[in-house]
């Protein structure tokens, strides 16, 4: 019964793989419809969808021409190493191919592009690292400076403030002024009297002012005693020289004789 059990799975199992496998008709014919799938994709400028199919349409029948397919929708879509690839590997797998020429123009193309990128990419690390090594130096800078002033400002606290020393102001030169003649003492003039000091009397004077005192020869002037000596002085001059005229006999002593002064009277 095992034994019968096993022979009729094996028989099943082969029956089934049989189906299963594909004739390769069937498998031309479905790599046929991915290639025309592709090919639709292709002049709708559907790279992407283009590859798929091309790449399906390969897996079932390898025809070369299908890596030139897909080496065209690589350099589409801009994978120059992609492209590279599968160009090198056509005309490996077809050197007689009619687009020979073709194929190594692309692949000068192609190879001349991918060392400008190459250079590029070169030229963008070193630009890169540079720029990280300058950040770094400025970074550390940073930290040393600010260490330095964090070291730096428990010592400046410590330290007692000095006050800046008072600045002293040298006085201003001024030029001082020739010293004024002594006047010379001469004889003394009547002093005079101004229009101001006449209506000086006119005047209110303030209360708590007082008049300015009057000197020496004005208050002598204003003294009733001085004029009666003075006019004592000259009375007694002018008796004098009458007595001693008529004392003479050459005027007669009267009031009317002036005018008959050396005259006979009539």
């Amino acid at each position: 019964m095992r034994v019968a059990v096993l022979v009729t799975l094996g028989l099943v199992l082969g029956l089934a793989s049989g189906a299963m496998a594909a004739s390769p008709e069937q498998n031309k014919a479905l790599a046929k419809q991915h290639f025309e799938a592709g090919v639709s994709h292709f002049d709708l400028a559907e790279w992407e969808q283009a590859l798929v199919e091309f790449k399906e349409a390969y897996r079932l029948k390898s025809d070369p021409s299908l890596l030139y397919n897909i080496a065209q929708c690589h350099r589409k879509l801009g994978h120059v190493d992609e492209a590279l690839t599968f160009y090198k590997t056509y005309r490996r797998r077809a050197p007689d191919a009619s687009n020979r020429e073709e194929i190594d123009r692309r692949i000068s193309e192609l190879e001349a592009e991918q060392q400008a990128r190459q250079s590029r990419n070169a030229s963008e690390e070193q630009e890169a690292k540079a720029a990280a090594e300058a950040k770094a130096a400025a970074e550390a800078k940073a930290a040393a400076e600010a260490r330095a002033a964090a070291e730096a400002k428990p010592a400046a606290e410590a330290k007692p403030a000095t006050l800046p020393a008072p600045r002293v102001e040298t006085p201003e030169q001024h030029p001082v002024p020739p010293p004024l003649p002594t006047p010379v003492a001469g004889p003394a003039s009547p002093a005079a009297v101004s229009p101001a000091s006449e209506n000086r009397a006119d005047l209110v004077q303030p209360a708590g002012r007082t008049q300015p005192e009057a000197t020496a020869e004005t208050s002598i002037l204003h003294r009733w005693w001085f004029w009666t000596a003075v006019g004592v002085v000259v009375v007694g001059g002018v008796t004098a020289a009458l007595l001693a005229t008529r004392g003479s006999g050459n005027s007669p002593f009267c009031s009317d004789c002036a005018a008959t002064w050396g005259v006979d009277a009539k």
